[in-house]
C-alpha cells in the first residue's frame, strides 16, 4: 500500500494494490493560487472531456470570481476535488463549492455543490473528466463524500449520466433524504458530411420552416448576411449587441417565454470574461445575421473538438416574421458542416426549437442528498421547505434578499 505525498492544499488518499483494485490519489483545493495551480493538467484533460464549455477551466474561473457569493448571509467556500492515479495522473476534477447560509451561527447550514449555482448560465454542471470515466470519477466522489459526513449536511450532486443506474442505486442505499430532480435534457444533433445530405435527412415540417425562412425575406427584397465573429478584438462589441437582441427577445409578446439571462451587471461580466478566455485560445464563435450591416439575430457558440455548442441567442423583433432565430441556427449548422464538426450541440432543454429537429438526447441527473444523522436529516428538509418558500417570494422582500445571492 503506497501512501500519498501530501502538497499542503487539502487530503490525500491512497493507492491500494493489493486486489487489484486502484484507489484514487485525492486533493482538495481550497485556495484559489491551488486552483489556478491546476491550469496546465486541466487543460490537458480537456481535449480529452466530455465537450461542454461548463466544466472547462476558462468557465470555471470566471464563473468562481464573478459569482461566487462571499457575504454575511451566503458564503461560497472552495472545496475543489482532484482525482490522480499514479499511472495516469489526473482522471477528474469535481469542481464543488461549500455554499455557507448565514455565513455564521448554530443555525448555519452547508451544501457541498457544483460550481453553477447561477440563474441558467451554467447549463450543464458536474465533474470534468473524459466520458468512459465519468461513472468512475463519481463514484470516487461519493465514497470520498461518505468518509468526511462532518463537512457537509447536504450534497447536490448534478451531470450524473442517466444510463448509470448503479451509480444511482449506490446514492439511494448510502444516504439519507435524496431528492432527484428532473433530468436535464441535452439534444444533440449529428451532422453529415454535406449540407444538403443533412437537410434531406430532417422532418418534413423543418424542411418546410427552411424554405419559409429562406424565400420569405427573399419575396420583400431583403437579404440577409450571415458573418461569424472569432477575433478577441471584436469580441467585447458583439457582445454587446448580444445583450441587447437577447433582452430584446425575452420581451416580446405573445410568443414562448425566454428570460432575460444576463440582466445583471455580474452575469455579463462573467459571460466577457468567458467570451474573451474562449476567443484568445481560438474556441468561442458568435454568429450573426445581418441586414444592411446591422445585426439582426446572433448566437454564441463554443467550438469544442468534433463539436460545435450552439449556446443562448438574441433577434430583433421586428424581423420576427422572417424566423431569423431559425435562419440563424440553419447557418450554424452549415458552418458547423463546412469546418468539420461531427456534432452541433444544441444546448439544454427540450423545447420544439431544438426538438423539431430530430435531435439524439444525451441525459443528465441530479440529485440532493444529506448523511444519515438526524441533525443533517432535518437540516436538509428544512432547507429545502425554506428555498420552496422563497420561491413563492417577491425577490425584494427581506427574507429572499438575506437568503438569496446577490443579483448584481
Amino acid at each position: 500500500m503506497d501512501a500519498a505525498r501530501p502538497t499542503g492544499t487539502g487530503e490525500w488518499g491512497i493507492t491500494d494494490r493489493g486486489r487489484g483494485v486502484v484507489k484514487p490519489l485525492i486533493e482538495h483545493i481550497v485556495t484559489e493560487d491551488a486552483l489556478l495551480a491546476l491550469e496546465p493538467e486541466w487543460r490537458n484533460l480537456e481535449s480529452r472531456m466530455v465537450k461542454l464549455p461548463f466544466v472547462r477551466f476558462d468557465w470555471v474561473i470566471p464563473w468562481w470570481r464573478h459569482l461566487s457569493t462571499q457575504a454575511k448571509t451566503v458564503r461560497d467556500e472552495l472545496f475543489v476535488i482532484t482525482f490522480r492515479t499514479a499511472e495516469d495522473g489526473l482522471l477528474g476534477i469535481a469542481p464543488m463549492m461549500l455554499t455557507h447560509r448565514p455565513n455564521l451561527g448554530p443555525l448555519q447550514f452547508r451544501q457541498l455543490q457544483f460550481f453553477g449555482a447561477d440563474p441558467n448560465l451554467t447549463e450543464v454542471r458536474g465533474v470534468a473528466a473524459t466520458a468512459e470515466n465519468m461513472s468512475l470519477i463519481y463514484t470516487w466522489l461519493l465514497d470520498h463524500l461518505g468518509q468526511m459526513p462532518l463537512k457537509w449536511n447536504s450534497a447536490a450532486l448534478t451531470g450524473l449520466p442517466a444510463e448509470d443506474l448503479e451509480l444511482q442505486k449506490n446514492i439511494n442505499l448510502r444516504y439519507a433524504t435524496n431528492y432527484w430532480g428532473p433530468d436535464i435534457v441535452n439534444p444533440i444533433l449529428l451532422l453529415k458530411p454535406t449540407w444538403e445530405e443533412f437537410r434531406t435527412g430532417l422532418p418534413r415540417n423543418v424542411k418546410e420552416s427552411l424554405r419559409k425562412c429562406y424565400n420569405s425575406p427573399k419575396r420583400d427584397g431583403l437579404s440577409f448576411d450571415f458573418e461569424i465573429v472569432s477575433d478577441p478584438a471584436d469580441v467585447e462589441s458583439a457582445l454587446a449587441l448580444f445583450f441587447l437582441l437577447h433582452r430584446a427577445r425575452s420581451r416580446m409578446p405573445n410568443t414562448v417565454t425566454h428570460l432575460d439571462n444576463f440582466v445583471s451587471l455580474r452575469s455579463q461580466r462573467f459571460l466577457a470574461d468567458v467570451c474573451a478566455r474562449f476567443a484568445q485560445r481560438g474556441l468561442l464563435r458568435i454568429f450573426q445575421l445581418k441586414y444592411k450591416g446591422a445585426v439582426i439575430a446572433t448566437r454564441l457558440g463554443f467550438a469544442l473538438g468534433d463539436t460545435l455548442y450552439l449556446y443562448f441567442s438574441g433577434y430583433d423583433p421586428n424581423y420576427r416574421k422572417y424566423s431569423v432565430a431559425t435562419t440563424l441556427v440553419a447557418e450554424s449548422i452549415k458552418y458547423g458542416i463546412a469546418n468539420g464538426f461531427r456534432l452541433l450541440n444544441m444546448s439544454t432543454g427540450r423545447d420544439v426549437s431544438k426538438s423539431r429537429w430530430a435531435p439524439f438526447e444525451v441525459l443528465y441527473r441530479g440529485v440532493e442528498f444529506s448523511p444519515q444523522s438526524r441533525k443533517d436529516i432535518l437540516k436538509h428538509r428544512s432547507y429545502r421547505a425554506l428555498l420552496k418558500y422563497l420561491r413563492r417570494r417577491p425577490a425584494d422582500s427581506w427574507i429572499a434578499r438575506t437568503f438569496s445571492r446577490p443579483a448584481r
